[in-house]
């Protein structure tokens, strides 16, 4: 989030690194910087910078809120988990808080789209030729609406990779077996191979192209395998990853402090605070189905949807990437004046009690700024039945140990 941007605003603000500004090897057999990272450096931040302005302005803040993505947003519902008090409202977008699972899918999709031979599977033209080819494959399934450059919702039940592979490989039968298994791989995510338990979900289908995707994760090395370093020392081969013994291992290790997947957010609620949960459908770095079941997991845990949507709203962005590239989402706005702030949105729920109906999803031209769509997105659950079937994502025994 940009700071200055919130101090034009009349905002008092204050970031952290975290504790990580020594480089990720600081990390290996360190558990205080894992607790940092994973939580204490935010709540610390949050602490001193209350206690700054209280000495400097002489008085106590009116409201605090807190805005992050990725791993911000795995900050932010660190926040609401552990320190219920720390603030009145929270935005997170595309929250990497299911951390220690999410570094395994890297791992994962590494190790199939980059074998041990070090040869990359797909050039640029094949990724996109994937990626093109989703849109139409979703497009004749009903997804969006017609012609649009990105997939709304990349899930059609539980065959849907299977009969997107199948698709594919009609339309473009020079994809070899060997690419269309690591596709498979890839879309249905990490498994656990000796108990057969889901790790963490698959790459969304038509995210591809984007950062985390396919050409990313071909890469020789990647900055997501720092966990690995920290708990199993520098020299670690990712290729002798054990999808058994050692993801038990790395769970025990640093789950504790890195993942942030506690459901139960009556504390929070109780205090007033307000949270909005933002993901993209085509976001290969955390995929939404992630953050879709911790929604749903907190709706078990608050006792209804009712309860839970009183202080909990979640939003997917069709066509959003990790970031504002994507083929369907550049900005997103409140609904109230043009380009209204997401804080303003937040704000007007906690502080004047006026939930948000919707938010606006608008994708511009990159060099004229001229706007080429603009979509109204319903929170997610506007229309969902609980007999739903989500898509498949981290196994129950997962979020639930000591996590």
């Amino acid at each position: 989030m940009e700071l200055s941007k919130f101090v034009k605003l009349g905002y008092a603000v204050a970031n952290t690194d975290l504790g990580t500004s020594g480089g990720r090897e600081r990390g290996i057999a360190n558990p205080d910087l894992w607790k940092d990272f994973g939580w204490r450096a935010t709540h610390i931040m949050t602490e001193t910078g209350k206690e700054i302005i209280r000495l400097y302005y002489g008085r106590m803040e009116s409201y605090s809120y807190f805005l992050g993505g990725s791993t911000g947003g795995q900050q932010a519902l660190s926040e609401a988990q552990r320190f219920p008090f720390d603030y009145d409202g929270i935005l997170a977008m595309s929250p990497a808080n299911n951390r220690v699972f999410l570094h395994i899918y890297f791992l994962w999709n590494h190790n199939h789209l980059r074998p041990r031979s070090g040869r990359m599977l797909f050039s640029q033209k094949e990724i996109m030729q994937i990626s093109d080819c989703a849109i139409d494959y979703f497009q004749s399934k009903g997804d969006g609406l017609t012609g649009d450059p990105f997939v709304s919702f990349p899930y059609t039940g539980n065959n849907t990779v299977e009969d997107f592979l199948l698709f594919l490989h009609q339309k473009y039968p020079l994809f070899t077996e060997v690419q269309l298994q690591a596709l498979s791989a890839v879309y249905h995510g990490p498994v656990n191979q000796v108990t057969g338990e889901q790790i963490y979900c698959g790459m969304p289908i038509g995210s591809e192209i984007y950062s985390c995707g396919i050409a990313e994760c071909q890469q020789e090395e990647s900055p997501h395998f720092y966990p690995f370093i920290w708990a199993f020392g520098p020299d670690y081969d990712g290729y002798q990853f054990d999808l058994g013994k050692d993801v038990e291992k790395i769970d025990a290790l640093l789950s504790a402090d890195l993942n942030a997947n506690q459901p139960d957010l009556h504390a929070f609620s109780d205090n007033g605070g307000k949270l909005i949960l933002i993901s993209g459908s085509a976001d290969p770095c955390v995929p939404f189905p992630d953050a879709m079941n911790y929604y749903k997991r907190v709706i078990q845990a608050m006792g209804s949807r009712q309860k839970t949507d009183g202080f909990l709203r979640y939003f997917l962005i069709p066509g959003k990437d990790h970031g504002m590239n994507g083929r369907g989402c550049s900005a997103i706005w409140g609904p109230g004046k043009e380009k209204e702030e997401l804080l303003d949105v937040l704000r007007r729920w906690r502080e004047q009690k006026k939930e948000p109906e919707y938010l606006v999803s608008v994708k511009e031209d990159p060099v004229t700024k001229d706007r080429i769509l603009t979509r109204k997105v319903y929170p997610y659950g506007s229309f969902w039945q609980n007999e739903e079937v989500f898509p498949k994502t981290c196994s129950s025994r997962y979020l639930e140990e000591n996590h």
